[in-house]
């Protein structure tokens, strides 16, 4: 075989994975602040996300039509991890203003009136609603104090209150699938954090990534086909997608600083976290690949 094309070929296999022709990412927020936590609201009017730009982390929303960002929550303990009601008019988060790490629901419109969903004496975190409103899924620490939580995912009815919920599987950073029928979610079950899937009752439970290093955050595209997900698989955090069944990877971002925290927005860009130094971070967005 001519050298030339061997070579040709070579470099053609070591860059496989990469999205060739990938634009570059634009920056949402600016500042020298921590930004975190975005989550775009299903009609793709709204960013919200966590910053502590006026002290401890609290929940701000940038709103497209106006062009504003203003903050939704003020508490002296941080408030993390928003995420959008299948409507668009209401925001779950976890707020540690309880001490625990509790979830919390407020109205985007009336900006005020929360509402304190869980009193379990152990963090709760990355709750989503379910496509139909009927419930919250979410990542509970199975125990109290321990420096690494072992996490479940747990669905909680709607409405239950305090309830135990029903634990689906041993793992963290849980999505809902647009359809509602499956669950994506992160577990160590393999020493190493690996992107997980089942089904919404917990059976049939998929390892989809198998990676020596950390595979996290995965989120679904609009229409259920693929997966986004954060990796330090290649020295730092880079975002990455999927097919829903794991196949077909390929790298989106290629940046010094660790990008994670992806999530998908229905005008099919995806949001990110970027993480700029010790402590400080922006929101920033990339066109999600056709």
């Amino acid at each position: 075989m001519n050298s030339r094309w061997l070579f040709v070929m070579l470099a053609v296999v070591a860059v496989a994975g990469v999205c060739v022709g990938q634009e570059e990412p634009l920056q949402m927020t600016s500042g020298d602040q921590k930004d975190t936590d975005p989550m775009i609201s299903p009609d793709g009017h709204t960013l919200a996300f966590a910053s502590n730009r006026t002290g401890n982390l609290n929940i701000f929303v940038y709103d497209y039509h106006t062009k504003g960002t203003y903050q939704l929550t003020e508490s002296p303990k941080d408030d993390r991890y928003p995420n959008w009601s299948p409507d668009s008019t209401k925001i779950v988060f976890t707020s540690r203003r309880t001490g625990n790490g509790d979830l919390f629901e407020v109205d985007v419109k009336e900006k005020s009136g929360y509402l304190q969903l869980t009193e379990q004496e152990v963090l709760e975190e990355y709750a989503s609603y379910a496509p139909r409103g009927e419930g919250l899924l979410l990542a509970r620490a199975a125990k109290k104090g321990l420096l690494r939580r072992k996490m479940n995912v747990v669905f909680l009815t709607r409405g239950s209150g305090t309830s135990a919920g029903r634990i689906l599987a041993e793992g963290d950073e849980p999505r809902f699938s647009p359809d509602g029928k499956k669950i994506v979610f992160v577990s160590r079950r393999t020493k190493n954090n690996d992107i997980w899937l089942m089904n919404t009752d917990g059976t049939l439970q998929t390892q989809l990534t198998s990676s020596p290093k950390d595979d996290e955050n995965p989120c679904f595209s609009p229409d259920g086909r693929h997966i986004v997900f954060a990796s330090n698989r290649t020295g730092d955090f880079e975002i990455y997608v999927m097919e829903a069944d794991g196949g077909n990877v390929r790298q989106l971002t290629s940046n010094p600083s660790d990008d994670t925290q992806p999530c998908w927005s229905r005008e099919n860009f995806i949001y990110f976290t970027r993480k700029r130094a010790e402590g400080k971070s922006n929101i920033w967005r990339i066109k999600a690949p056709e």
